[in-house]
């Protein structure tokens, strides 16, 4: 195949390549036309509801999480779960909450210190609740202890130790470490080329490469190739968009 062959062969390439480009991009344009009502009407309910779902999991975090003391049996002389094996199984976090629910004027709860509960003095505690409902919030970590104010129910096993675990707090990076400048490097030597020779009439010349030259039969071959690997994706794209 000639060079004039290579032309027209590149000329009928480039015409389908446009009209090509054209289809596409009108059936594209169309596309988004036709998708923007939906994306107006929907998108924007979308976005408030993420929004919303997002600042009701902020709210649930901050708020902590409330703890039933004894479970579903209450603050009672002896519940079906032991208040030591009950307060192990559960993890109690800083913010969160412990409910003492019992019944009004029959029982009360104190906070009082560690002593005092293995003790079981009821004297001088750090806090009363008797309302029959009471809610203790953990503000800060380390052990809680809990007794209960009826005379009795203290030695008979009506207590309970809550502890608090620390606020972990992320480490702060280390600073970078500074490193040393490299040496510089020595220049490279430089290499031994031989003195020009000058030629006939006393000025100096250096030998110059010959330029490499292309055969043109090999580059007629590629053109014609890649000219037929182009029409033919080409083809193929028409059917699809067709």
């Amino acid at each position: 195949m000639g060079l004039n062959g290579n032309f027209f062969l590149f000329k009928t390439v480039f015409c389908v390549s446009f009209h090509t480009a054209l289809l596409c991009s009108s059936k594209e344009r169309s596309q988004r036309t036709m998708e923007v009502p939906s994306l107006s009407s929907n998108g924007f309910p979308l976005q408030l509801l993420r929004v919303a779902l997002v600042l009701l999991a902020i709210m649930d975090l901050t708020r902590g999480y409330d703890f039933y003391a004894g479970g579903r049996d209450g603050w009672v002389l002896h519940p079906s779960e032991s208040y030591s094996h009950w307060a192990e199984r559960n993890r109690f976090q800083v913010s969160d909450s412990i409910v003492f629910a019992y019944e009004k004027g029959k029982d009360s709860v104190l906070a009082v210190p560690e002593h005092d509960f293995h003790s079981c003095n009821l004297s001088r505690p750090l806090l009363r609740l008797d309302g029959g409902n009471d809610r203790f919030a953990f503000n800060h970590s380390g052990p809680f202890f809990f007794v209960s104010g009826a005379p009795g129910k203290c030695e008979l096993g009506q207590k309970l130790e809550v502890v608090v675990m620390a606020i972990r707090h992320r480490p702060s990076p280390p600073p970078p470490r500074s490193t040393p400048c490299p040496a510089p490097k020595a220049p490279p030597p430089l290499s031994a080329t031989p003195p020009p020779v000058p030629d006939a009439f006393g000025s100096w010349t250096s030998p110059a490469p010959a330029p490499a030259q292309l055969p043109a039969t090999s580059y007629a071959a590629a053109i014609s190739s890649l000219g037929i690997l182009i029409a033919i994706t080409q083809f193929v794209l028409l059917i699809q968009i067709l």
